[in-house]
């Protein structure tokens, strides 16, 4: 988009695209400069699904929701790449037979906590203790 008052050319990614209206868009150059861009006169909101069953007459016919539709129809919450390299490693990992998470350490965790606290509390016993003692 080439932007009013010598903004320049400006790609429409979402880096630079700060907001819009059914008024006008804002954008942001790669200087930082912000401008905004008025929608064409005459422009009416809300017609584009009308135009686009009007050119894709079979759309409702054929229509699913599937990739960004979905997340717009609340049918997934995110969506995750088949090849994402973290979850190809956590597959791998499970498939080791010596394959623990932390959550299967929690026992022993807490058994630790608990006798660290036991100590913890016999020092403050016995230096309360002492403290009396001296005080007497």
């Amino acid at each position: 988009m080439d932007a009013p008052g010598g903004g320049g050319k400006i790609t429409l990614q979402p880096n630079y695209m700060i907001s819009q209206s059914p008024e006008k868009v804002v954008l942001r150059n790669f200087e930082g400069v912000i401008t905004s861009y008025p929608e064409p006169k005459g422009y009416v909101p809300g017609r584009a699904e009308e135009y686009f069953s009007n050119i894709y007459q079979n759309y409702e016919n054929n229509h699913t929701n599937t990739g960004i539709s979905s997340l717009l129809n609340d049918e997934e919450k995110t969506i995750v790449p088949k090849s994402l390299e973290r979850y190809n490693r956590r597959s791998s990992y499970q498939e080791n037979e010596g394959y623990t998470t932390l959550k299967d350490r929690r026992e022993k965790r807490d058994e630790l906590k608990e006798k660290k606290y036991q100590t913890e509390l016999k020092k403050y016993n016995s230096n309360s203790s002492s403290q009396n003692q001296e005080g007497v």
